[in-house]
């Protein structure tokens, strides 16, 4: 469970690690019932006159920042009031006077409405850290430093600009405090100290190469099988090991660049001593700059998939047998990483990693002194929010290069960052502390538009590692993301699921198309498509789609489970469906309780109303609800259950009694008892009678038979029941097979 967290006036960390859903409530004494607000940006301000020979405008001198307004400080101290700068035009129109409006004026990028764009200073928490008692009491506890959030205050448009901070600039060995970064051109002495600080705070923790220098050598000689192939950085040449070296491996996207790749008919020639480096002309910038950067970071070795698989099969990996192996172990590849590449600072493989090389990035910071005792400077929010903005963190395979890795090092916004296991640090932020608890690239603050007394809560960035325990979530995230072969839909996650079955599910749990079987395969067949879903193509040698109705992969579309009630459903119940894997595993073999219903719009979840059939667009997902068959009471159509199918099914709808309901019925099954409804279902469903619930799959019967006698089905959507709604119809089971 995650821990539900803290009000600011405990002094309290959280283990690193955890997973934290809420933070932040203050004392409530503060802030009585009053009419006038006291902390919010509304507030009234008793200005001085405006006076530009002093170079700051009123509200800037009224701030009278000082270096110590950013700490260090107690955690249990309240937040500084807000401050409201007025319309982005305001500003840019005192910057000709004012330093502070001047940088914040350049620092708005791209800027929209400038006239209606209002903008507010917040003051929110930076790094925490906690000092432990020791000699001097007063010392020991929580501690934190602050930073300024800039940001808009506009209500019912996208923000106008992109939210940005401003720190104090720190001296020479400061901790905690902004810092200038190296134009043109990253501190490579810095990337090195990262390094170093990590191997000797936290050990085998972020590297599985560290962590087995204490381990036999008999038991760790062969890591990789059958082997890895490696880029050698010394003699320039692919080489394969089944050893475990200390190496790079570099995550990017393609994109449209023309990317080299390594063939049958070029291996050889790979493998000679200098081979790489005569093709490394034809290597596209990003490949070239990870060698480069590798190199001077003192590794010999760098994985790059593009040269250190076999490519002649780009489409089915089932043919190609180097290729098979290589993605079969792709989780462990990134794994066993001593540091992973993240090369995030453009659209294709030519985007190279900007500060490489001398020259080839721009320097984006903007300084102000404000006294002798303090310089302020602005930085990102935080990278996290940046990388969301990437073609590279929307791309299907770089989902699970970034959840198995334990070290990276991120290229964006031309800058550089680093995370391992323990510790977040940026070039532009210094905050390389053993000591360190958290930074604000670990939080994420939910402002309110609207003017609030009380500072604004905090939620800490999910714990991707936490995450390899949830298989549902993991699946919804990555199904989201892009795919530029649909028929790798599978590949791209299969690293993550072996890592799952091998360290958290049981002996008896397999994966089989992306959805896991044994004690698993009940709950894993409830998933729900998020958008109008759509069948993958059929492979033509097999006549069949790619893949099966029952599992995800085997649909173009974003899913999700509902985790609360899928996972923890009972599955023994009196009308559990009897479900198994075929002697061809594309198949499931049921036996399952059948039974005839029909569709109909009313639309009981808390989703808005589905519009008249007329304005409905084919590409809408639509939530049907589910009445009988036939209505034994010969009133209204009683809603009896919930199910997201496709808009096609609409096309036989007519109008009865002012609803629209179908004119045929649709088959469906019982696959297990479920726990409830849930809120996008039934509104009511906290409230509501307490009637036994099922979850249930509407299917679609095929020509052609199935083995022993079976009929062969596909699924067309899964769904909740009221399970005494069954109660009207003739118990009737059958055998089927699912594909």
């Amino acid at each position: 469970m995650p821990l539900t967290y803290i009000p600011r006036d405990l002094d309290y960390v959280p283990p690193p690690g955890q997973e934290v859903t809420r933070i932040e409530t203050h004392h409530d004494d503060l802030f009585q019932a009053t009419d006038v607000p006291l902390r919010a940006w509304n507030r009234p301000l008793d200005l001085p006159p405006e006076d530009p020979t002093l170079g700051l405008c009123a509200r800037h001198r009224l701030m009278d920042l000082k270096r110590s307004d950013f700490g260090p400080r107690r955690f249990s101290q309240q937040l500084p009031p807000e401050w409201y700068l007025g319309t982005y035009t305001e500003v840019a129109a005192r910057g000709s006077w004012c330093k502070v409006c001047q940088l914040v004026a350049e620092a708005c990028d791209d800027i929209a409405w400038p006239d209606e764009a209002d903008i507010v200073m917040s003051w929110i928490g930076d790094v925490r850290w906690r000092k432990k008692a020791g000699h001097d009491d007063e010392l020991s506890g929580t501690w934190e430093t602050l930073r300024l959030r800039v940001r808009s205050v506009m209500i019912g448009r996208a923000p106008p600009f992109t939210p940005f901070d401003l720190v104090p600039l720190g001296r020479e060995g400061e901790l905690f405090q902004g810092r200038c970064l190296k134009e043109g051109q990253i501190d490579l002495d810095r990337v090195r100290a990262w390094l170093k600080c990590c191997r000797e705070w936290h050990g085998g923790e972020c590297s599985h190469w560290m962590k087995q220098q204490s381990v036999s050598e008999s038991i760790t000689s062969a890591t990789f099988d059958p082997f890895i192939r490696l880029i050698d950085l010394e003699e320039n040449c692919l080489v394969e090991r089944s050893d475990l070296v200390p190496y790079v491996a570099l995550s990017y996207v393609w994109g449209r660049a023309t990317v080299f790749k390594t063939r049958e008919e070029t291996i050889d020639e790979l493998r000679k001593p200098g081979g790489v480096l005569e093709k490394k002309a034809l290597f596209p910038r990003s490949l070239r700059d990870a060698m480069t950067l590798a190199q001077r970071l003192g590794y010999r070795y760098i994985w790059i998939d593009s040269i250190c698989i076999i490519q002649n099969d780009d489409t089915d990996t089932y043919q190609n047998l180097d290729k098979r192996h290589q993605i079969g172990q792709m989780g462990k590849i990134y794994q066993y990483a001593d540091l992973t590449i993240v090369a995030a600072s453009g659209e294709d493989a030519n985007a190279g990693l900007p500060g490489v090389e001398p020259g080839t990035r721009l320097g984006k910071q903007k300084e102000v002194k404000i006294s002798d005792d303090l310089t302020i400077m602005n930085r990102s929010v935080a990278w996290p929010d940046a990388l969301l903005r990437t073609t590279w963190e929307e791309r299907g395979w770089t989902y699970q290069e970034r959840i198995l890795s334990l070290r990276y090092m991120y290229f964006v916004d031309d800058t550089v960052h680093f995370q391992c296991q323990r510790a977040t640090w940026s070039e532009d932020f210094a905050a390389e502390s053993p000591d360190l608890a958290l930074s604000a690239a670990d939080q994420v603050v939910d402002f309110s538009h609207i003017p609030s007394e009380v500072p604004p809560p905090i939620e800490l960035r999910p714990n991707l590692k936490f995450q390899l325990k949830r298989y549902p979530e993991l699946v919804g995230q990555y199904t989201c993301r892009n795919m530029t072969f649909i028929t790798d839909r599978v590949n791209g996650i299969q690293g993550i699921l072996n890592v799952i079955k091998d360290h958290f599910f049981s002996q008896d749990v397999e994966f089989v198309h992306g959805m896991p079987t044994g004690e698993l395969l009940h709950p894993g067949l409830l998933w729900r498509p998020r958008l109008e879903p759509k069948r993958i193509h059929v492979d033509e040698k097999k006549g069949r789609p790619v893949w099966p109705s029952w599992s995800w992969a085997g649909w173009t579309v974003p899913v999700y489970y509902d985790y609360g009630a899928d996972f923890s459903a009972n599955n023994t119940g009196r009308y559990q469906a009897n479900i198994s894997l075929g002697p061809d595993p594309y198949f499931l073999h049921l036996r399952a309780r059948v039974g005839r219903f029909r569709l109909m719009i009313e639309d009981r979840g808390n989703e808005d109303a589905v519009p008249p059939l007329p304005r409905v667009r084919p590409t809408r997902l639509t939530r049907y609800a589910i009445t009988h068959a036939t209505n034994p009471d010969g009133g209204d159509e009683e809603w009896i259950g919930s199910i997201w199918l496709t808009w096609s099914y609409r096309r036989k709808f007519v109008e009865h009694q002012l609803k629209l309901i179908s004119r045929v019925t649709q088959e469906f099954i019982i696959l297990s008892d479920a726990d409830k409804f849930e809120r996008e279902e039934l509104v009511e469903a906290s409230t509501a009678e307490k009637r036994a619930v099922v979850n249930v799959m509407m299917i679609e019967r095929k020509e052609d038979p199935g083995t022993d006698g079976r009929v062969r089905i596909e699924r067309a959507g899964v769904g909740r029941m009221y399970r005494d709604a069954w109660d009207g119809v003739e118990e009737k089971w059958e055998r089927f097979e699912l594909g």
